[in-house]
């Protein structure tokens, strides 16, 4: 079986020691929350992570002209990098604060012909408001939960990437939120490090969605979604 991580954070997890059975996994996906962070992602060597930088809705306050300028300088040294996690929170902080570091950092993604790795808490009905706005590309919707908007995002031709926490709902829940999907749109992530108390590996994890949904190789088809998305 092909994994493939499709959200995680490599400068927080120590040296190359992602999570049990990352070692197998062939294509990780790495954001940053904070413009701190975007040094220890540029100096990974492991060739499997796929860079990306960005600013965290729960820290607004370090998006400006100067993180501004520099995520421009970043990308444009780096051209197979991409941005992220940006987003929207209704848990933690002031919505109105996080709405215009999301939005330069969106279409910062969009004009570069960049992936952005989007968080949505709460937010669901903003974030889509704003898609449907503007511009926007390549759009993955990380730790993604609510099948009543599955629909109008997919018509935005948004990814759906599906983490471990999902677990913790019922079997029927999570048969709803996948049955609700286009196939051909899920990834499945593992947020490292912080995957979930239900986590026993990307593998296991993509094996327990399958028999969860009667939907044979996760793991094989979000590899094949994630590598379609990156060749843009």
């Amino acid at each position: 079986m092909a994994i493939s991580d499709a959200h995680m954070h490599p400068t927080d997890c120590g040296r190359g020691e992602y999570y049990p059975g990352s070692d197998s996994a062939e294509i990780l996906m790495g954001c940053t929350a904070r413009a701190s962070e975007w040094d220890a992602m540029s100096l990974l060597g492991d060739r499997r992570v796929i860079r990306s930088y960005g600013v965290h809705p729960w820290y607004p306050e370090e998006w400006g002209p100067d993180a501004e300028a520099r995520l421009r300088a970043v990308l444009s040294e780096d051209r197979v990098a991409h941005v992220g996690e940006i987003g929207l929170d209704s848990k933690r902080g002031a919505l109105k604060d996080q709405v215009a570091p999301f939005q330069a950092q969106l279409s910062m993604a969009e004009s570069e012909d960049r992936i952005a790795s989007i968080h949505m808490i709460g937010t669901e009905k903003d974030v889509l408001d704003i898609l449907r706005a503007r511009p926007h590309g390549r759009v993955i919707l990380h730790s993604y939960g609510s099948d009543s908007y599955a629909k109008p995002f997919a018509e935005e031709g948004c990814y759906f990437s599906i983490s471990p926490r999902i677990l913790s709902r019922s079997e029927v829940r999570v048969r709803r939120l996948l049955e609700a999907l286009p196939e051909d749109r899920v990834l499945i992530e593992t947020d490292a490090p912080n995957m979930g108390r239900r986590f026993e590996g990307l593998g296991a994890f993509a094996e327990k969605l399958s028999s969860v949904t009667g939907i044979g190789g996760i793991g094989d088809m979000a590899t094949a979604n994630l590598r379609r998305l990156l060749d843009g």
